[in-house]
């Protein structure tokens, strides 16, 4: 087996649980890092922009510039920008969501947008979801960051980006076209983005049906490890297989 030249790492459960980073962490991003590997942070969260996620890392004591990091929601600006060409956008989202949507050049618009994407909002209300059912129905497009049901925090779960997206889809009746993990379109983006080659890099996350399926999909090398949302009965029970199986990044080599 060749020796990998990048690691995708998901953040929430596999560098830091909540506000609480995971114990090693920091010891072997650096260690990957010195013995010439790639390490690339790899989030569905699109509450936050690319810039805010790497100050975060780095309050954290793990060195990280924006470069460093794909974000589901810079991920659906790229993907748009690219398919598409600069849009008029109606986010449903967080201001994470709108920045990165500007930054790539697109325009924000409620009245008349070409495109709804929707992510995680934590005030989302009735009047959002009549106007995305609004716009859809004349004819935009509609894109979701991900469509994760549940949002981890350190002690317990809240409503995702899925809750958002799925009562877009029920009142509408469209099925978006989805961009994070386990999706396709953010690992084209990631692997696009650094000039990577699926089968140089290893994936690392803790959940199963986004992390490792995202990895399998993509033709990485997957590992999974037991600090987050997925546990050994978890694999026993499902037909996603990791190919390694870890107690925490802080194994990683």
């Amino acid at each position: 087996m060749n020796r990998p030249t990048a690691y995708i790492l998901d953040l929430d459960g596999v560098v830091y649980r909540g506000r609480t980073v995971i114990p090693g962490a920091c010891e072997s991003i650096d260690r990957l890092r010195s013995s010439g590997r790639r390490v690339v942070f790899l989030t569905n969260n699109a509450t936050r922009t690319r810039e805010a996620i790497a100050r975060r890392l780095v309050d954290m004591g793990i060195p990280c510039s924006a470069g460093d990091v794909i974000s589901s929601a810079y991920a659906a600006s790229v993907y748009i920008k690219e398919k598409y060409g600069s849009s008029t956008i109606y986010p449903v989202g967080e201001q994470g969501l709108v920045e990165e949507l500007e930054l790539a050049g697109h325009t924000i618009n409620e009245q008349d947008a070409d495109y709804v994407v929707a992510g995680l909002d934590r005030e989302f209300t009735y009047e959002k979801l009549t106007r995305a059912l609004d716009l859809l129905m004349n004819g935009a497009r509609f894109i979701a960051t991900n469509d994760d049901a549940m949002l981890p925090t350190e002690h317990d779960f809240l409503p995702g980006a899925g809750s958002m997206v799925a009562a877009i889809q029920a009142a509408s009746g469209e099925v978006p076209d989805v961009i994070g993990k386990p999706n396709k379109p953010i690992m084209d983006v990631l692997l696009k983005e650094y000039g990577l080659k699926s089968k140089e890099c290893v994936m690392v996350g803790d959940r199963l049906e986004t992390d490792i399926l995202a990895g399998i999909r993509a033709g990485m090398r997957t590992v999974l490890v037991l600090t987050g949302a997925s546990g050994i009965e978890d694999i026993e029970s499902s037909w996603i297989r990791p190919d390694a199986v870890l107690d925490s990044i802080a194994d990683l080599e």
